[in-house]
């Protein structure tokens, strides 16, 4: 009668955790402006780590940029030079790609897509990056969070 009874607590309990389960609310999502220095931090390490100079920022992020729904997302770019190397455009993307792999964890989508620019995306994070060496000795990384909830 007692291993019977323990049987019938335990389903009880596994059934009432799976219903539990099932009514938990979806975590809350971070807005785009909370998620913005996350992204500014992850360019600017990745353009230190590739030993950038001469750096400027070509679009300073700060504002929402509406995705309809009650959604935005906010942009930051930046443009440099290449402080080491020939300057050539593939290699400054590799040393892009190779300077964000220390910054944090991110996925190329369509590796070898183009050997001059790269799609970088995280899911963790909710940013995508976009590396670039649209010249000899240019580097480009153009910053995006997710189309999140404003509030």
């Amino acid at each position: 009668m007692a291993l019977r009874l323990r049987g019938i607590v335990s389903i009880s309990l596994l059934v009432g955790l799976a219903l539990s389960a099932c009514t938990e609310p979806a975590p809350k999502l971070p807005t785009a402006a909370q998620v913005e220095p996350t992204l500014k931090s992850h360019v600017d390490q990745t353009l230190k780590f590739a030993r950038a100079v001469d750096v400027k920022v070509t679009e300073a992020g700060g504002k929402d940029i509406s995705c309809g729904s009650g959604r935005a997302k906010r942009i930051y770019a930046v443009k440099a030079k290449a402080g080491i190397g020939s300057g050539n455009p593939e290699m400054v993307v590799l040393a892009l790609i190779s300077s964000l792999h220390q910054v944090a964890k991110y996925q190329l989508p369509n590796y070898a897509a183009s050997l001059t620019e790269q799609e970088a995306v995280s899911e963790q994070h909710r940013t995508r990056l976009l590396l670039s060496s649209p010249g000899k000795g240019e580097m480009v990384v153009r910053g995006e969070t997710e189309c999140l909830p404003l509030q």
